[in-house]
């Protein structure tokens, strides 16, 4: 046997070594699976419930947690406070500075998650009330305090915090009824001198939407359960629906998540995995007929049957096929792509083969001739993007604007200039927030302008009898993705050599519009301007392949090379300018199929 098998040629080896072995694998792999299939699999639907319910549970806590920040926030307000104690009630510039702050707390809260947020409300016992609403129009605004301080005084809460679930809106009187989810602050009590209310609505149609985006079977449902009432994703069909006493029982349960195996009230057998939120203890429970399971796992089980018998014929067929062709060639190809595997690029796979194999080795060379090739350009725009993201790192450390930037601020205070330096330090911190975001270098529209602005804001203040500026993009332009520190570089240019080098206010607009399948960006100055030499030594500069010793502009050439590395040779900078009148640059961005 031996002699004979030394004697045989590969494919014969290849069939009589193999070939056996692994059909008894498969048939051995198939029969398994088919036994242990709807234990295992039942147990990983079981394992992706419970993950599902965690996952959903902690998102939408965190989207109830940013709404209670945005009402600490309202309440921690001075403004709010001053209010709330009857302080400033003479018509006096503070009276209408809280008013104002306290105005611009709701805005701000608004605007940054007007996503979740339906309204806000704010009443205290003095009379005053104050709210926002954007969405609709209400018949009437407001609540009978007392009637409140009334109802809750006795209810369990945090602090004073309470939540209710989906209700309708008591405070903001509509002409079509409206269903929210509400989070307010009780203030003090009845026999307090001092006492109100602080609400925050949200949406209950963003509350649902998460529910119903997240599928846990075909038949099954999320439910968001509180102690005033049940939250579903969508309506259970009649065959599946729980009785009330089964929820009773979930919400009342001291284990903070936990899985039960109830009945329907139409007698069909259910599985409810519930978790509960950190923030306000309400449990987040995924309601699923076992069917539903158990269907899964029987097809997932049919499919594996099927597998295994395709896997058995077509590879009868295939190893026949493939130890009819494949001998020694097959032998040095092997030995070769093992030797790329190890990193050796110096290998030829010439073969005189003139059929498949010989195909193969020549697409094989011509592979490794392609990688190296690839390498070595990879590894020029790798050192070619070290160089431009060391300029980038030059551009964004500035540390004289900082500390420039700190002094203005001191000089503000000692000035008792204090809003103005308030004013400043906001701008200062959003600035070097969106500098940073987190490390990401593609931002969008929107916030690499709410970067510019800041910047805009900060010198505005520290040279205000310099410059005035406008920026108007295109609200469709806002979101489309930007290299960070594309436009502030362009923006200081226009600052310390339009600017400041000519006499009498300079304007400093920033535009941007949709131009066919671009979106241009214009940074404009009716500033200083430069000469065409000079405009020919700056544009000669940004598109040097190399790195001068002395760089005309580091900020500019930085720009320019990161938009080329990021959307290829046809775009950068384009550049105009005229002595004495004007400059002005011009960023293109391509718009996507996606981002239309």
């Amino acid at each position: 046997m031996y002699a004979f098998l030394s004697r045989s040629p590969i494919r014969i080896k290849l069939l009589i070594y193999f070939v056996p072995i692994l059909i008894l694998s498969v048939v051995l792999t198939g029969l398994l699976s088919y036994l242990s299939a709807v234990k295992q699999l039942e147990k990983n639907a079981y394992y992706l419930l419970n993950d599902t319910v965690e996952q959903t549970g902690g998102f939408i806590n965190d989207k109830f947690y940013t709404v209670f920040e945005q009402l600490v926030l309202i309440e921690n307000n001075s403004a709010f406070r001053n209010i709330m104690e009857n302080k400033g009630q003479a018509v006096d510039q503070r009276r209408y500075d809280d008013l104002i702050d306290l105005r611009r707390q709701f805005e701000e809260a608004y605007q940054n998650h007007f996503q979740i947020i339906d309204s806000i409300y704010v009443a205290f016992n003095n009379g005053r009330s104050f709210n926002l609403q954007k969405d609709f129009v209400p018949k009437h605004v407001g609540i009978n305090l007392s009637d409140w301080m009334a109802r809750y005084s006795n209810r369990d809460s945090q602090a004073g915090y309470y939540w209710l679930n989906r209700h309708v809106d008591e405070v903001f009187d509509t002409v079509e009824t409206r269903n929210v989810v509400s989070l307010f602050k009780m203030i003090g009590s009845q026999e307090s001198a001092v006492s109100g209310v602080a609400l925050i609505n949200m949406r209950e149609s963003y509350i649902r939407n998460i529910l119903l985006n997240v599928k846990v079977s075909p038949n099954g449902v999320l439910a968001l359960i509180s102690p005033d009432g049940v939250m579903y994703s969508k309506d259970l069909q009649s065959p599946y629906v729980i009785s009330d006493k089964v929820m009773n029982e979930i919400r009342h349960s001291a284990d903070a998540q936990g899985s039960l195996r109830e009945v329907s009230q139409s007698d069909r057998p259910m599985m409810i995995r519930y978790t509960t939120l950190s923030l306000n203890h309400w449990k987040l429970a995924a309601i699923v007929p076992e069917s539903d399971i158990l269907s899964n796992a029987s097809q997932i089980k049919t499919i594996t049957l099927y597998i295994v018998v395709i896997i058995l014929l077509v590879f009868g067929v295939v190893a026949t096929l493939v130890a009819s062709s494949l001998s020694n060639p097959i032998r040095f190809l092997s030995k070769q792509v093992k030797r790329v595997g190890k990193g050796d690029l110096n290998v030829s796979f010439r073969l005189n083969e003139q059929n498949e194999i010989g195909v193969l080795a020549q697409g094989l060379e011509s592979l490794v001739e392609s990688v190296r090739d690839l390498l070595d350009k990879v590894k020029d725009e790798q050192e070619q993007k070290r160089q431009i993201e060391l300029l980038a790192l030059q551009a964004q450390i500035q540390p004289h604007f900082l500390y420039n930037t700190l002094g203005s601020i001191k000089h503000l205070v000692d000035l008792g200039e204090k809003e103005k330096a308030s004013t400043m330090v906001s701008a200062l911190t959003q600035f070097f927030r969106i500098g940073i975001s987190k490390g990401r270098e593609v931002i969008s529209v929107r916030e690499e302008i709410e970067h510019v602005r800041n910047y805009l804001l900060i010198q505005h203040i520290r040279y205000s009898t310099d410059f005035e500026f406008e920026i108007d993009i295109e609200e469709g332009l806002l979101d489309l993705p930007i290299m960070k520190l594309t436009l502030q570089p362009i923006v200081e240019n226009a600052i310390y050599h339009g600017a400041k080098n000519k006499h009498g206010r300079v304007l400093i607009r920033i535009t941007g519009s949709r131009q066919g399948r671009l979106a241009v960006l214009e940074v404009f100055d009716d500033g200083a301007g430069m000469s065409k030499e000079r405009l020919v030594q700056i544009q000669a500069s940004i598109q040097s392949p190399t790195v001068e010793e002395v760089p005309v502009t580091f900020g500019l050439r930085n720009v320019h090379k990161r938009l080329v590395l990021q959307f290829g040779d046809g775009f950068g900078l384009r550049l105009e300018s005229r002595e004495g009148e004007y400059t002005m640059v011009s960023v293109s961005i391509p718009i996507t199929m996606e981002e239309v």
